[in-house]
């Protein structure tokens, strides 16, 4: 029939983040490897490309949203072992525990997986966030990404990273295009910009 379109196009829906996780709420990070807890604010950048987060160090950590394997929280979340670890995520906070648990699993397959455990402060954001979280990695369109999105992707990440004063960090350049160190090089002295072992590179 002329003009028909396949039922599974119409489903296919754009990646929407949501004001909340642009804005960034108040978590707390764990780790049952090392018992220790940090307070942090996390946050999606408004394409939905990654998963950032701060410590109280200013220090900036992300997560590529396309590994998300799963998000789970509540009683499907992972919980510490440690007594003491438990006590010092529940201390000062409204509602059980275990409801407010999050935990974001992540790998480049099935296989090779981690895990980031985070405890929100209030069990409705815990369900939010993870609800969202699976929403973003399991989408479509965004694991099927144009050549200008991987582009735009690349920028995004450099730009989440930059230093208190602004500035990209010429070691990152390199990494995210590690595969031809020389060719980085190239490129950079083309455009005027640094491009020896310094550790700025430029304005954003």
């Amino acid at each position: 029939m002329a003009g028909a379109q396949p039922g599974h196009a119409l489903q296919l829906k754009p990646v929407c983040v949501s004001d909340s996780l642009k804005k960034g709420t108040k978590f707390v990070k764990w780790d049952d490897d090392s018992a220790i807890v940090t307070p942090i604010i996390l946050r999606t950048d408004p394409q939905g490309f990654f998963f950032y987060w701060t410590d109280q160090n200013k220090e900036t950590e992300l997560l590529d949203l396309s590994l998300v394997k799963d998000a789970r929280c509540g009683k499907h979340a992972k919980a510490p072992k440690d007594p003491k670890l438990r006590e010092l995520l529940d201390v000062g906070n409204i509602g059980r525990l275990e409801h407010r648990m999050i935990t974001v699993v992540y790998g480049p397959d099935l296989v090779n997986i981690s895990h980031l455990n985070l405890v929100a402060f209030q069990e409705e954001v815990a369900k939010e966030w993870t609800n969202e979280v699976f929403s973003l990695a399991t989408n479509l369109l965004a694991q099927n990404m144009s050549r200008d999105a991987f582009l735009e992707k690349a920028y995004t990440k450099l730009k989440l990273q930059v230093t208190p004063e602004g500035r990209i960090p010429l070691k990152n350049i390199y990494r995210l295009f590690s595969a031809d160190r020389k060719r980085v090089e190239t490129a950079l002295e083309a455009c005027s910009l640094p491009s020896s072992r310094v550790s700025m590179a430029f304005l954003k």
